[in-house]
């Protein structure tokens, strides 16, 4: 069993698909990545500055960084989940297409924050090293002084989490412990803390439309939740640039169509059976 925590590289991945296609399969899990972004701190206490970011992103080169696994979007409810809008919504670009370079500059110059340093916050494990180094070379095509901070995998989130940190911007990402939109978009609110607010987000109507909408039976206020997510991405609060899907992928001497992979969990060993 290939290990779905795991990157299939490309060059893999064709001649899986080619010789083994019987037994692959890419299963999307209710994940979402993104990075984060500081309101209360230059540069991106401009909310101009903030939305250039979003407007320069290209999500399928990021999806390319993983084998074509994530699915572009900028919202941060994945598809899977109620109250998920549709990535032709997303205001500054269609994900699936190009970014909006010449919106990006606009905003950029409106910002005043050109010139201004940046440290960017990633990984060093692949492809989340190469996630970094994409998005620290568009923020510097932008006009940032951006230079990165690489922290091993293994302590990144209790690092950039720690309560003195106020990191300006770097990776993060989420996968769900339930399937509710409060499990995405509380971790942008005041009461998530540093733990997982890693930009520190703060905003009254943010936080009450998730405390409202969380006592609420999900599928009445789906389109309240639609409308609170694409209020965080219009303010700049988060640069979501997919939702990933995992490769199950097994041996020939598994019976496959038996092999069950957990949204949570991924590959759940008790379900694999010999042929």
């Amino acid at each position: 069993v290939f290990d779905p925590g795991d990157t299939l590289p490309s060059s893999i991945l064709q001649q899986v698909k080619s010789q083994a296609s019987d037994r692959f399969q890419p299963v999307p899990l209710n994940s979402s990545w993104w990075f984060f972004l500081a309101p209360g701190q230059k540069p991106f206490s401009n909310l101009y500055a903030r939305q250039a970011v979003l407007a320069a992103m290209d999500s399928r080169a990021l999806s390319r960084l993983d084998s074509g696994f994530m699915s572009p979007d900028c919202h941060l409810i994945p598809f899977g989940i109620v109250g998920h809008s549709s990535p032709a919504q997303c205001p500054f670009h269609d994900p699936t297409g190009p970014p909006n370079m010449t919106l990006a500059k606009q905003l950029m110059a409106k910002s005043g924050m050109t010139g201004q340093p940046v440290t960017v916050y990633g990984e060093e494990r692949s492809p989340r090293r190469q996630y970094l180094d994409y998005y620290t070379s568009v923020l510097n095509s932008l006009g940032f002084k951006a230079t990165e901070k690489v922290v091993n995998s293994g302590v990144y989130f209790t690092t950039i989490g720690a309560p003195g940190a106020k990191p300006q911007t770097g990776f993060a990402d989420w996968n769900q412990d339930f399937p509710e939109p409060w499990d995405f978009m509380n971790l942008f609110t005041t009461s998530a803390g540093s733990s997982l607010n890693y930009g520190l987000v703060s905003d009254k109507h943010f936080d009450a439309g998730v405390a409202q909408y969380s006592q609420q039976p999900t599928a009445k206020v789906a389109t309240n939740w639609q409308a609170l997510d694409q209020y965080g991405v219009q303010n700049g609060y988060y640069a979501v640039f997919g939702h990933e899907a995992k490769p199950k992928f097994y041996s020939n001497k598994l019976n496959f169509n038996a092999g069950v992979m957990s949204v949570e969990y991924l590959t759940d060993v008790t379900s694999l059976q010999l042929k």
